[in-house]
Formats: structure tokens, sequence, C-alpha cells
């Protein structure tokens, strides 16, 4: 296979300046490569089959969308960022410009192994196509209202052992990924991105548990929407499913992997939080 044979690009159609800092990558590598959007991607996900690494230019939303395509086929991802604040991007756009080469021809590269999550929908009554399907995250999974002002009640079992029932806003299931998104914005703790550790955090709970559980990687977390109010199932803030009382969701880690090629030490991930969360906005990346 030759090279540029080897080598994808994948941007966002609705980021301004995806599409074009795409197409400036693209002449920028010895080569060549193919380049193509996330919709195309999305619809024709054969494309990736043999490829040796994929750049995705958008932000983290971007990235959420495209892992799920590219981790059945163990391919790694180089993000460049013109998203927001972009936790899981390794370069912005003038980084990646003068580097891609460095990281492409992989000197002085290595990949970086992120848990992903698996969630399957198990109705009483299947009322959609949805009930008992798979799906696939990086981040988290989210059982929380569907109504304004309205409470939901979970109850949680962890390997068939009953653990609590909240009563709240909503329960995040989350990957050490997912921990510096929804679970931090909730107060939960940040685990270190590698960590194959599972998070449990309800969500401002009424009267019962308001603490983060950190869970072993081969847990087995069922949640159960139980009487009140229907609740919705959100992945990767990407994937909405409605459900209904009696509405299961189990929760496991996946046997996929999502993988990142990365460059520098290992150890990056304080500078690059530091870095993060003190950086500016770009454009919306949802």
């Amino acid at each position: 296979m030759n090279d540029h044979e080897s080598v994808g690009i994948v941007y966002t159609p609705w980021l301004s300046r995806a599409k074009p800092l795409a197409e400036e990558l693209l002449g920028c590598l010895r080569g060549g490569a193919k380049l193509f959007s996330l919709n195309e991607l999305e619809n024709e996900p054969s494309v990736l089959r043999g490829l040796r690494v994929l750049i995705s230019v958008g932000g983290d939303g971007t990235i959420l969308r495209v892992v799920k395509i590219a981790s059945p086929f163990a391919v790694p991802l180089i993000g460049v960022n013109v998203g927001r604040i972009g936790f899981m991007t390794e370069l912005a756009p003038s980084e990646a410009i003068a580097r891609i080469n460095e990281y492409v021809e992989e000197r002085e590269s290595w990949i970086e192994k992120r848990t992903m999550l698996e969630a399957r929908v198990v109705s009483e009554e299947p009322r959609h196509e949805e009930d008992n399907y798979s799906y696939l995250g990086l981040n988290e999974v989210v059982i929380g209202r569907a109504a304004v002002a309205r409470l939901i009640h979970v109850s949680v079992d962890i390997d068939g052992h009953p653990l609590v029932t909240f009563t709240g806003d909503s329960v995040i299931v989350a990957t050490a990924t997912g921990s510096s998104g929804y679970n931090l914005s909730a107060g939960g703790p940040i685990l270190y991105p590698e960590s194959p550790a599972l998070l449990l955090k309800p969500v401002s709970p009424q009267l019962s548990l308001d603490s983060a559980i950190i869970l072993h990687p081969d847990s087995m977390i069922d949640l159960r929407v139980r009487r009140g109010h229907p609740a919705k199932l959100t992945i990767d803030g990407s994937v909405d499913v409605d459900l209904a009382p009696g509405d299961s969701i189990r929760v496991k880690r996946s046997s996929h992997i999502a993988y990142f090629l990365r460059t520098g030490p290992h150890h990056h991930f304080p500078s690059t939080l530091i870095k993060r969360l003190g950086s500016p906005s770009y454009e919306n990346d949802s």
C-alpha cells in the first residue's frame, strides 16, 4: 500500500475553518492522503479499512463521532482543533501545518489507548428500533430527565447487586476521557485519560449519595428508570433515545479501544488540562 493510500483526513462540514484547513493539510502531506467529510465517513465507514492513521479536523465533538467509526478498524486518530476546548485534540491549526508529517511518519510518536463504553437499551415493551440495540461511546452515558423541572428516578445495580436509587436530574456513567466533560461540570473527579476505570456520578440528587463512585473497569452497570416521569438516554452528547419507566440501560466497558497518535512525553495530561481550561473559545463544535 502506498503512503497516500494509508492516511485519511476527515473534516467537519459545519465548521467554516475545517475544510480549508483539511485541504491545506492535504497539500502539506508528503505523498498525499484521502480526504472526506464527516458525513461521507459516517455513510461509508469502510473507507477506513487499511488506513494507517486518520487526521480529524474539527473539535472534541468531531472526535466523539469519528472515534466510534474508527475504533472497530483500530485506526489511530490525530486531532486537529478548530473547535472550542479540545481536550482530545492533539494539535492547533498552526502546529498541524508545521508538524503533520512528523506525526504521519511516526517519528517519535506513540499510541495512547482509551477505554470506550458499550450501552444496551432493554425495554419491557420495545417501542422503536433503538430498543435492545448497543451503542458505542467514548465520553459518557447519561440518563437524564426528559422534561424541565421533572425529576427522574433511576435505580443502579453493579454486577447484579443493588446499589442505590437516585432521584434527581440525571445519572452519568463516564470513562476517564469523559471525566473532564459533563462529569467535571457536575462536580465529579478527573481521571487520568488512560485509566480503564469507570465513573458513576449522580447530578443534583435529592436525599441520596451525591459523590462520584469510581468503579472497576469490568463492572456491569444496570440503570433502570423507575416510577415517575420519562427520561432520555444520551451518549456522548449526540445520541438521544427516549426512555419510559421500566426501561433499563446496561453499561459496560467496550471491547473496542480508542487509539490516538501522540508525540512528546507520555505524562502530558496535567499540562494539557491547564492549557485547555484556560484556552480561548473557537467555533462551536456540537
